[in-house]
């Protein structure tokens, strides 16, 4: 299919056991428009050596947490739309391509956003799945969407004092910009649940969530500013 160049930024620390699995299904895309850009943040494993077997850019920074490794891949792509999976994560076969074919339809959206269904399993391990593809409307995430590079550039890209929430940061600086979102009921991302994923250490995502409120709540009293 021919179409925009999709940047498809994925942020990594010492993930190598599941980096390959998150690579294959990208590289599995049957949308041929595409580059992948992995940032190495601080990783000690074998990250490195597992990048080196695939078709990507590889970055690397000292450990800055994920905000400042996407905004990195961001500064070094040359996609017009960008795609954030998380390194334990996998696209499913044509997402990528019905999350583009959408946004053609809806060039005035800004950023769209698919189904997650969410699975339990180390990497070695099959798919399971949590939820019904009914409960997966109800989850929200960063990685089933597709968003302008124009639009993440006007809204200030992701704030690097988060590591936790800086999702909901930017897409709140979006929305206080006027850019517009769009939901589509395709999964476009299955969802790694395991003993390692951030989302599951209650204080960190305690001190991510006030920080992003504290954030918007600034930003409404300074007149609505939207840089971060």
């Amino acid at each position: 299919m021919n179409g925009p160049l999709v940047s498809i930024i994925i942020p990594t620390c010492n993930r190598a056991a599941y980096l390959t699995a998150a690579l294959e299904s990208v590289l599995a895309q049957d949308y041929a428009a595409k580059e992948i850009i992995v940032v190495d943040d601080g990783s000690t494993d074998e990250t490195a050596e597992v990048c080196a077997r695939f078709p990507v850019v590889y970055l690397r920074q000292e450990n800055r947490g994920p905000s400042a490794a996407r905004n990195l891949g961001v500064s070094r792509c040359q996609g017009g739309l960008l795609a954030f999976p998380d390194d334990d994560d996998l696209c499913p076969p044509g997402s990528l391509r019905v999350r583009v074919e959408h946004w053609r339809r809806d060039a005035d959206c800004h950023h769209l956003v698919g189904t997650v269904r969410r699975f339990s399993g180390e990497a070695a391990e099959p798919i399971q799945f949590i939820d019904s593809e009914e409960q997966a409307r109800n989850f929200i995430c960063l990685g089933a969407e597709v968003m302008m590079r124009s639009a993440f550039e006007e809204a200030g890209g992701f704030d690097e004092a988060l590591r936790m929430g800086e999702d909901v940061d930017l897409w709140g600086r979006m929305r206080e910009a006027g850019l517009t979102r769009k939901f589509i009921p395709e999964i476009t991302l299955y969802y790694r649940r395991h003993p390692g994923n951030s989302t599951h250490d209650p204080q960190v995502a305690q001190h991510g969530i006030l920080k992003t409120l504290r954030a918007s709540i600034q930003r409404k009293r300074q007149g609505g500013r939207v840089a971060s």
